[in-house]
Order: structure tokens, then C-alpha cells, then sequence
């Protein structure tokens, strides 16, 4: 077998892994390790109502949003991901994120067995007790697990931020610790946001009137009935157990209730653009420390109307409960002019278009790997044309994933780090996709297959470690269409021509490496112009959107250039282009250097548009997150070292040996 061939079948081996790693890497979770989680008595939410109860809207991280986006990311956050699975008699059950917050709203006991908790590394349990036998070190654990510890977590929370209050830095596992205990107070505040009026005061057949059954009553007439309390620990034993009995249910409900942060009504104030939360205001209240407040009664009020549906009419009532709710929530967002978006964001998580994208980019990188093997054939020239039609199915999809968030945001397609991820992808799509439709040399359709699905897969792990929505509002800073529209989208795209050129001088080398290139010396100069012109291009976008940015800075921070490190990234990318294009220019490097160099290229764009956000300094403070992806970004740059030291190993040897050629 001639090396030519052998190289092409490295490619196509090469194409395989990656698929059956991109495959395995999205089953993971699919595949159930150990014994199955077990829920008992089980009983599946009615589809109806799921829909009914995702459609109302919830204000959260500064927007309003429907339920099922909500729930989506609180799940994310504590578990990882937008399932849970657990088995319930013979049945298996795999809960969406809105089935899951129903189950914690109206039946705690049952979300409580669930294991949704993931516990990144055993350690940490270990910091409080929590037996972790027959548990694989990062695995999930229920509300119900931790429940006897409780204390302990808050003992342990307290001292651990007391300590990095001191300036005393955490390790990883109380860094965890914390990420794990936010977690189970943010349940325990979704398990309580129907207590305080889950039940009736007293049985109906009781002496009270049907309104004083409801505790939103008692609340609203709290004034008045206060003092009968007061009185009631003067009267006789006797006299006084009623009140007491009273007394006491109130004080456990008002107690339940201070966790809720959960904002499901506006406000009835059209100049109120915040929603009610519960929090601590209705303990204050019952205490007589704030004043009585229209909003919180009101939304109280409606909360109950909808938990006592459930309570006392089952699925079939809180169905009911849910449309009269919606039809009255809707209607107080219309006066407001609020909540226009939320049908479209309904539809926008409906289509998934950036995960449905995978399918066409992973097939079409499978199918165009398979014309590798006899690229000059008929069979080739079929793999590349099913490519072609696979490639425009992807872009479109990502494309219309692209707008559509941008619609529903109200802003240019780049804001967050998130945002970068697809933007970055469909530039690079597209760019190569030009290139490939131009040239028709059938090397750029294979690497658009491999950035794109790259990149959808790393947009889908972004997503899902950060457990972040990143359709929220952006920092005030940044709150300007204008720029973002221009700095921001520019030297995103420098990002997209820099991560693409090395796409490029990556195919080169190991084209040259497994001669699968055999020797064609105009193959070689076509890629040498592609990448040069790459260069050029990241250079322009880069150089403009940097440009941009100081002006943007100085309008925002009275300062044109102030060495912050997202500044100083963008300066080493247009510098690093610089000089390869003079060396290029100045015979200095030719083109086993120009590939070379650009592969270089590719660490310093990763080191401005990711790494320069795990260093917790400067002002870009907004791109910040946390530590979860540092050891892939240098496990990134080393691997790009090694594509380096090949390179210049392989050119090296080449010289020599012309070297002896010509001397013999």
C-alpha cells in the first residue's frame, strides 16, 4: 500500500474516532451506570397540563421567560442536565425539566427521592459525612440523601465563607462544596414556593367560614386578627387552644416561606417593572417589620388558588387552575407591554436548532470521510455532492438559531461567551464553504464538517457546565447595539478567520506528513494562498474590531487602551499576523513556515476569546467563568504544540534530505 493511500485511510480511521467519540460523548448520560435511581408510586404528569404550566411566564435573571426555559436552566445547574431518570414500579420515566419543577412545586415528596444532585467529586461529601458507598466518585445523589445533614451545610457554608471573606483562597472541593450547597438551597426554595398555602387552614367541614379556610386570608387580615394571638396566652388553657392551634400552623407557614425567590406575576403597578418574590417579606410581615404590600397579597392570593386546585381536585383541577391563571397573567403582561417573546422562545428551545444541527454536520463528516479513500472516483465525487447537501441542512439550521435568538433577544448575535461559540461556527462554515464552492478541491468541505460539529458540541457543553441562561440581559457596559453590532461581531469574526486558517495549515501538514498530497506541488501552493489569505483576513477583522473596541472603551471607561487582558489578546493576534505576513513577504518563512506559524495562531485566539476569561482580572469582568474548561484549553495548546513540533520535525527532515540529494 502506497503511503498516499495508508494516509488516506488514517484520515478516514482518523474521521471514525471522532465520530464515535462525538456519539459516545452525547449518550453518556443515556447510559445508566450501577443501580437505577427508584422512585415509588410514580405517577406521570398529564401532557396537557405540562404544556399549560411551561407557557406561563416567570421573571429570572433580570427577564421574563417562560417556565420551561426556567426550569431548564435550574436543572442544568443542579444536575447537569435536562433530564431526569429514574425508574417507578415496571416503568422507566424520563422527566423534562418542566415535569420536574411540578414535581418539586406540588409534590416534594416525590422529587426529593430523585436523584438530580451531581456531585462532581466524592471529596465533598466527605466534608460533611455523607455516605457515598457503592457510589462511583462523580455521581448523583437526592434531596433526600442530604436531608439529615442539613445543619452540617449550613455549619460548613458559614465557615467556608467566612474564610474566603479573610482572603483566604478555597481548594477545589470547598469550591464545590459551595457549587453544591447553592444548589440544594435553590430546591429547597422551589419545594417551598407553595407551602405556606399547600393546605387549608382546617378541614372544610370545620366551623370556620370558607375564606378563613385560606391562609391568604388570614394574611390579608392580619392587622385585625393579630391581637386576638396576643390575648389569647392570657386567657384560660381551655379558652386559649384554639387560637394556639391557629397560632402555631401560621408561625410553620410563614416559616416554610422564606426560601421562595421564585417571581411568577407581575406586579399590578405598570410602572413596576419588578416582580413579586416571596423571600423574607411575608415573615416581616407577620412580624409587622414592613408595611402590607398589594403585590405580595395579591400574588399569595393566586399561588394558593393554584396549589389548593392540585390539593383538592388533582391533575385535572390544577389543569384548570393553571388556564384561568394563564389567561389573567397574559392579560397583566399586555397592559404592561411585557412578555411578547415568550411564544417564540417556547419555539426556539422547541426546534434545538444548534443540537439538530449535529445530525447533518456528524453524517456529512462520515459520508465526505468516506470519499477520501478514492477521492478521483465516482464514488468521491457522490460523497462530496451528499456533503454538500448535509453542509447546507447544518448552516441553515445553525443560521436560523443564530436570528431567531437574536430576534428574541433584541440585540446583534454576539453579547456572551455563549454567543461566540455559534457565531464563531457558522462563520467558519460559511468562509469554507465559499472557499470549497470556488476552488472545488474538496478540502475545505471536510474541515467545515469537522469545525462545525466542534463547535456545536462545544456550545452544548458550555451550555451545560455553566447551567447559566445565555439569553439573560447583558451588563449595562454592554448594552449598546451599536457596538456590539460592530466591535464585538468584528473581532468575533477575527476569532472565526484565525481558528479557520489554522483548520487550513492543519490539513497541510498532515497532507505532507502522510504524502497524501503525493508530491503535488500546485495542492501545496493552493493551500499555502488559502492560508495566507486567511491571515489576511484575520488580520482586517481582527485590527478593525480591536480599533473599535479601544474607541468603545474610551466612550465607556474614559480610556482608549488600558493593557486589560482581553485587550492584550486581541493585540498579540494582530501582531502575530503582522509578523507572518512580513516574514512571508521578506522571504523569511516560506510555506512550510506560513502553516506553521498559523497553527500558532490558533492557541493565541484560544487564549483571547477563552483562556483570558479564567484569569479574574481586568475589566472585561463579564466574559469571567469558572474552571471547569482550563484543563481542556491547555490540553488544546499542547496538542497544537505537537502538530507544531511535527511540522517543523517533518520540514526539517525534508531539508536534510534534499541536502543529501543534491550533495550526492
Amino acid at each position: 500500500m502506497s503511503k498516499s493511500k495508508l494516509g488516506r485511510w488514517v484520515g478516514f480511521v482518523f474521521a471514525l474516532l471522532v465520530v464515535v467519540g462525538l456519539l459516545m460523548t452525547t449518550a453518556k448520560d443515556s447510559i445508566i451506570k450501577g443501580p437505577p435511581n427508584v422512585v415509588e408510586g410514580y405517577e406521570a404528569w398529564d401532557s396537557e397540563l405540562v404544556q399549560e404550566f411551561a407557557s406561563l411566564p416567570v421573571q429570572d435573571g433580570g427577564r421574563i421567560k417562560p417556565i420551561s426555559t426556567w426550569a431548564g436552566f435550574e436543572l442544568l445547574a443542579v444536575n447537569g442536565k435536562r433530564k431526569v431518570r429514574f425508574e417507578s414500579g415496571d416503568e422507566k420515566f424520563k422527566l423534562t425539566p418542566t415535569e420536574w419543577i411540578l414535581d418539586a412545586m406540588f409534590r416534594e415528596e416525590l422529587a426529593n427521592e430523585m436523584a438530580v444532585f451531581q456531585v462532581e467529586d466524592a471529596n465533598v461529601l466527605d466534608l460533611i459525612g455523607v455516605d457515598h458507598t457503592n457510589k462511583k466518585r462523580r455521581d448523583r445523589y437526592s434531596f433526600k440523601d442530604f436531608q439529615p445533614y442539613l445543619a452540617e451545610l449550613d455549619r460548613l457554608r458559614t465557615d467556608l465563607l467566612t474564610k474566603k471573606q479573610e482572603g483566604v483562597e478555597l481548594d477545589i472541593i470547598e469550591d464545590q462544596f459551595i457549587g453544591l450547597d447553592t444548589n440544594i438551597r435553590n430546591y429547597i426554595g422551589l419545594t417551598s414556593h407553595f407551602s405556606p398555602v399547600r393546605s387549608r387552614m382546617a378541614d372544610k367541614d370545620s366551623s370556620l367560614t370558607d375564606e378563613l379556610q385560606k391562609f391568604s386570608s388570614w394574611v390579608k387580615r392580619w392587622n385585625q386578627l393579630a391581637p386576638l394571638f396576643a390575648s389569647s396566652a392570657q386567657q384560660s388553657p381551655d379558652g386559649a387552644d384554639g387560637l394556639k392551634a391557629v397560632a402555631t400552623n401560621i408561625a410553620i407557614r410563614v416559616g416554610d416561606s422564606v426560601y421562595s425567590e421564585v417571581a411568577m406575576m407581575p406586579s399590578l403597578d405598570d410602572k413596576n417593572s419588578i416582580w413579586p418574590k416571596r423571600d423574607n417579606w411575608l415573615m416581616e410581615y407577620m412580624q409587622f417589620k414592613t408595611d402590607a404590600d398589594e403585590d405580595q397579597l395579591e400574588y399569595l392570593t393566586e399561588m394558593e388558588t393554584l396549589a389548593l386546585a392540585y390539593e383538592e381536585g388533582g391533575q385535572a383541577g390544577l389543569l384548570e387552575a393553571v388556564k384561568a391563571y394563564k389567561i389573567k397573567v397574559y392579560a397583566l403582561m399586555d397592559e404592561r407591554g411585557e412578555g411578547a417573546t415568550l411564544k417564540g422562545e417556547m419555539a426556539y428551545y422547541r426546534m434545538d436548532y444548534f443540537y439538530r444541527s449535529l445530525t447533518p454536520f456528524v453524517l456529512g463528516f462520515l459520508v465526505v470521510s468516506f470519499g477520501w479513500i478514492s477521492p478521483a472516483t465516482r464514488w468521491g465525487r457522490v460523497c462530496n455532492r451528499i456533503g454538500w447537501v448535509l453542509l447546507v441542512i447544518g448552516t441553515v439550521l445553525v443560521v436560523a438559531g443564530i436570528i431567531h435568538r437574536s430576534i428574541l433577544m433584541g440585540r446583534p448575535p454576539v453579547g456572551n461567551l455563549y454567543d461566540t461559540i455559534p457565531f464563531i461556527t457558522a462563520i467558519a462554515i460559511i468562509v469554507l464553504a465559499f472557499i470549497e464552492w470556488v476552488t472545488k478541491r474538496g478540502v475545505c468541505l471536510g474541515l467545515a464538517f469537522f469545525l462545525a460539529a466542534l463547535g456545536m458540541f462545544l456550545a452544548m457543553w458550555y451550555e451545560e457546565s455553566k447551567g447559566v441562561d445565555p439569553m439573560n440581559p447583558l451588563i449595562a457596559v454592554l448594552r449598546s447595539n451599536f457596538w456590539l453590532a460592530t466591535h464585538v461581531t468584528t473581532i468575533t469574526i477575527g476569532y472565526a478567520g484565525g481558528l479557520l486558517t489554522a483548520g487550513l495549515a492543519h490539513v497541510y501538514i498532515f497532507a505532507r506528513l502522510f504524502n497524501i498530497d503525493e508530491g503535488d506541488k500546485s495542492f501545496r501552493r493552493f493551500m499555502t494562498r488559502i492560508v495566507y489569505g486567511g491571515v489576511c483576513f484575520t488580520l482586517f477583522f481582527s485590527l478593525v474590531g480591536t480599533i473599535l473596541g479601544g474607541v468603545w472603551a474610551n466612550d465607556s471607561w474614559g480610556r482608549f487602551w488600558g493593557w486589560d487582558p482581553k485587550e492584550n489578546g486581541a493585540l498579540l493576534i494582530v501582531l502575530w499576523t503582522l509578523i507572518i505576513l512580513h516574514a512571508r513577504m521578506a522571504g523569511y518563512i516560506k510555506e512550510w513556515g506560513i502553516h506553521i506559524c498559523a497553527v500558532f495562531g490558533a492557541i493565541l485566539v484560544t487564549f483571547s476569546w477563552w483562556h483570558v476569561n479564567f484569569l479574574s482580572i481586568g475589566l472585561h469582568n463579564y466574559g469571567f467563568t469558572a474552571g471547569d474548561g482550563l484543563k481542556a484549553i491547555w490540553s488544546f495548546y499542547a496538542l497544537e504544540v505537537l502538530v507544531m513540533v511535527l511540522g517543523i520535525s517533518y520540514a526539517w527532515y525534508e531539508n536534510a534530505k534534499k541536502k543529501q540529494l543534491k550533495a550526492s
